[in-house]
């Protein structure tokens, strides 16, 4: 299978290189050395390369970032997913198109504190998950175009290599620090806010097992990607200080609030679970363990 990934030198596009080369090692990873936002240069690579299938993985790819250059955001999470989408709509419409959307787009949808299933309104509450709503809805729109669609709304992933932003790793690292007597205390947001995490290497065994769907719906497939658990960030703090076998004091301070505003996400892997036959394989603590080591190379380096 000849597969176009974008955003493949980020976080999770790592991850998924591996994973590919490790499910599909007979694959032709094609990497597009294009800018998404030239239309012309995306045309030119898809028919020049002739892809079989697609990940879009390419964006503005956090709340802060979103917020420091929300113009920028929006060119890139909606003008380059449609560039890239209705190239593949007029020239592989048949091939299929998998769109790493986001769980921030269900937004103010968390505050009615269940799991969140496919259903869920859209309600985005900040730059970012507004930008990837409406790209979410544009390849969506696609779909009913004839676009052989399928659009990925993950939670909140985590794994190596992973920048101090996300709850875990920002976390973790402050536990490393302390374990490295670099610091003497641990400073921490909201402790009741829930978080729904899966190991990134989970997350894109799926975006891997979406490449073989055999159908899609005309409206393009929906699905959330995620544990389906919430754990709350005084307890992935409590966990991450009992791996390291450390005590710190811990200082709440408003300014380290989730950025994205929501304090409670859970979603429903079952669609997902039905459609494709996945679930998360990586256990809780091995994910733990993993993004502590990775931060505690990170310090001795």
């Amino acid at each position: 299978m000849r597969i176009l990934l974008t955003g493949g030198h980020g976080f999770v596009g790592t991850h998924l290189k591996t994973r590919l080369k490790e499910r599909l090692p007979d694959h032709v990873l094609i990497e597009g050395q294009m800018d998404i936002l030239d239309r012309e240069a995306v045309e030119r690579v898809v028919q020049d390369t002739r892809p079989e299938a697609c990940i879009h993985l390419a964006a503005v790819s956090s709340v802060l970032e979103a917020s420091q250059d929300t113009r920028r955001a929006w060119q890139v999470n909606l003008d380059g997913t449609m560039n890239l989408a209705e190239t593949f709509q007029r020239h592989a419409r048949h091939m299929r198109f998998v769109f790493v959307s986001s769980a921030e787009i269900y937004g103010a949808s968390f505050s009615e504190d269940k799991p969140l299933d496919e259903t869920a309104t859209v309600a985005p509450l900040n730059s970012y998950a507004a930008s990837k709503a409406a790209a979410d809805m544009a390849v969506g729109m696609l779909a009913k175009e004839g676009l052989h669609a399928v659009r990925m709304r993950p939670f909140t992933q985590a794994g190596s290599g992973q920048d101090a932003n996300a709850i875990l790793p920002f976390l973790a690292a402050q536990v490393a620090r302390v374990e490295a007597h670099q610091q003497d205390e641990i400073t921490l947001g909201h402790p009741d806010a829930g978080y729904d995490i899966l190991n990134v290497r989970d997350a894109c065994d799926a975006y891997i097992d979406a490449l073989k769907l055999p159908e899609a719906p005309a409206d393009g497939t929906v699905l959330n990607i995620c544990s389906g658990q919430t754990r709350t960030a005084g307890s992935i703090l409590n966990d991450l200080m009992a791996l390291a076998d450390v005590k710190a004091e811990i200082r709440l301070d408003p300014a380290h609030l989730a950025p994205s505003g929501l304090q409670n996400m859970q979603g429903d892997p079952r669609e997902a679970q039905h459609l494709l036959g996945w679930a998360p394989q990586i256990s809780w603590n091995n994910t733990l363990e993993e993004v502590l080591n990775d931060w505690r190379w990170r310090i001795r380096s």
